[in-house]
């Protein structure tokens, strides 16, 4: 097997973190990127994954497309699968309640919150491991990172600023966990279930000074011993093996003489049995002879961290460092910034809304809801809400407070959606043919509370509000219209806000001195991480067919940079 520290690895892969088995598009998305080119270096032949990205049902894609690959699909022998562990969540967190872990120590399972755990034990690494193999349908993992490991400072270190807490003391606990861990993995090698470990780490994208940091400096000198020792056991168990079978060879010979003595002499029953026994004996197969490793050096090959426009901490620092110790890097959230001066950033180009603009899908709405409210009494109210709603969302997307706006979209659509069918659902008499899905995606915080309870039937009240009689219903007609104008409304404003972004981060580049040189942003932000030969790989997040198209493309410029140069 060819280590994964020496095989050609494209410089973009495929990061599945949104990607899930039994979603369609993913599986056709996955099949593409895997499709084999007929110029080498277009080809993507890196997978990134994790054994909580969707619950496991990444893996389990990446599993079904290399079990049923196609006939232009990469082999398995030419794609590097990376996966990681450590996260205990949704499916680990139900197998931690039913005691499968019972072997891991209490104190070594890190409880950062009510539904997110943390372990990097050599006990929940191997059962991650086998059935992360399961998933992948697979008998060997590439590359093995161990996924953010710093989740025990930030369990034990909650106030970054507290000069209280004996940082120090706690980073040692971490790098003794890791050194222990890294010999398992050694032996995990040896048994052929992965070829390569890495540590993949949020923290190395922070300064040395953050109490969330994890200490790198002494990461290969704790491969390198931990070879070491495993080497050395590896060696003794050979040598052993060996010593025990010279003793054997030599009881063999001596029965043999004592056989061959007895031979001038008539057989008593109890020398026929051990004349037997002796015979069987030396027919006996011995069992497979442990081999000393022929590995030369530790299997610690890769470090992954965050890297973008505005997170260059970690390229310009740690994988410098990386570098220059023989380890390669991968790059991920390559175009979604978390700066601490900007917030969340999309790092991308969106052109201006157009047919409809956002204004006029604004006003158009608004106009209907008041028509609707004007002729439909009971439902004033509601659409009041609505309304509220809407216009509080356009003096936000005004302020170009885009940091506060939920970029999918999928939370408004969500909440206007919700607030229209539950007052139709909830109401006395009227037909809920109308009555809309709530959508799939994410719900943000600010959005994921109604805005108003849902009715229910009460007692007659001294209300002055008529009754809605079967005259002034709402028809299925009227409420089907509203539902398209809002979704044309959302789309709209989903369109505005990207775009609106773009000019943000255009201006914000431009603060820092960056020229897009006409290119965008995307495309600059890619090419600018790959310039520096310290970034072996970025993953890009393929959750949809353009972006295997934009990463083709980026890669065909690379290889006309490189031929021209």
């Amino acid at each position: 097997m060819a280590s994964p520290t020496s095989r050609a690895i494209s410089r973009l892969g495929i990061g599945s973190y949104r990607l899930a088995l039994g979603v369609p598009e993913h599986e056709k998305i996955l099949y593409k990127a895997l499709e084999r080119q007929s110029d080498p270096q277009l080809n993507i032949n890196l997978i990134d994954t994790s054994s909580n990205y969707s619950n496991g049902r990444s893996e389990q894609l990446i599993g079904k497309v290399l079990s049923h690959p196609h006939p232009n699909t990469l082999t398995r022998e030419e794609i590097v699968i990376a996966t990681k562990f450590g996260y205990i969540q949704n499916e680990n967190m139900r197998l931690l309640s039913e005691g499968v872990y019972s072997g891991v120590p209490a104190n070594e399972i890190v409880k950062y919150s009510r539904e997110c755990y943390h372990c990097i034990h050599p006990e929940f690494m191997r059962d991650q491991l086998t059935r992360s193999l399961e998933r992948l349908n697979t008998k060997f993992a590439d590359i093995l990172f161990i996924h953010n490991p710093e989740y025990f400072l930030m369990s034990t270190v909650r106030d970054v600023k507290d000069i209280e807490v004996n940082v120090k003391k706690h980073q040692n606990i971490l790098l003794e966990r890791l050194a222990t861990l890294f010999e398992a993995l050694e032996r995990e090698i040896e048994k052929g279930r992965i070829r390569a470990y890495g540590i993949s780490s949020n923290s190395f994208s922070l300064k040395p000074s953050n109490a969330h940091f994890l200490p790198y400096e002494g990461l290969v000198k704790m491969a390198a011993a931990a070879f070491k020792k495993v080497r050395g056991q590896k060696q003794q168990e050979h040598d052993r093996y060996k010593e025990n079978l010279q003793l054997l060879e030599k009881e063999r010979a001596v029965s043999a003489a004592t056989e061959e003595t007895n031979t001038i002499k008539p057989p008593s029953p109890s020398s026929k049995a051990t004349s037997t026994s002796t015979s069987t004996s030396h027919h006996m197969k011995h069992p497979t002879a442990p081999q000393p490793t022929k590995r030369t050096t530790h299997g610690l090959g890769f470090l992954q961290m965050p890297g973008n426009l505005l997170e260059m901490e970690g390229v310009l620092r740690t994988a410098k460092w990386a570098k220059g110790q023989g380890l390669r890097v991968f790059i991920n959230r390559p175009l979604n910034a978390m700066s601490a001066e900007y917030g969340a950033v999309r790092l991308a180009s969106y052109p201006e809304p157009q047919s409809p603009t956002y204004e006029q899908a604004h006003r158009h709405l608004l106009d209907t809801l008041s028509t609707l409210s004007h002729h439909r009494a009971y439902l004033a109210p509601n659409m009041q809400r609505l309304t509220e709603d809407i216009e509080e969302l356009d003096s936000t997307l005004k302020a170009n407070n885009l940091s506060a706006i939920h970029l999918e979209g999928a939370s408004i659509r969500n909440q206007l959606h919700q607030e229209l069918s539950k007052r139709i659902k909830h109401k006395p008499g009227v037909s809920t043919s109308a009555t809309v899905p709530q959508p799939e995606g994410e719900v943000s915080e600010r959005l994921s509370q109604p805005i108003v309870k849902e009715t229910h039937p009460s007692p007659p009240s001294t209300s002055t509000t008529p009754s809605p009689s079967s005259s002034h219903m709402a028809s299925d007609h009227e409420l089907e219209g509203v539902i398209k104008l809002m979704d044309k409304y959302i789309h709209a404003f989903q369109q505005q806000v990207r775009f609106q972004e773009t000019g943000r981060v255009s201006a914000m580049l431009a603060e820092r001195g960056i020229d897009l040189e006409g290119e965008s942003i995307e495309q600059f932000a890619i090419e600018y991480l790959l310039e520096h030969e310290q970034v072996d790989a970025v993953l890009l997040g393929m959750k949809r067919e353009p972006y295997v198209d934009f990463a083709r493309k980026t890669l065909q410029r690379l290889a006309q940079g490189s031929s021209s140069s």
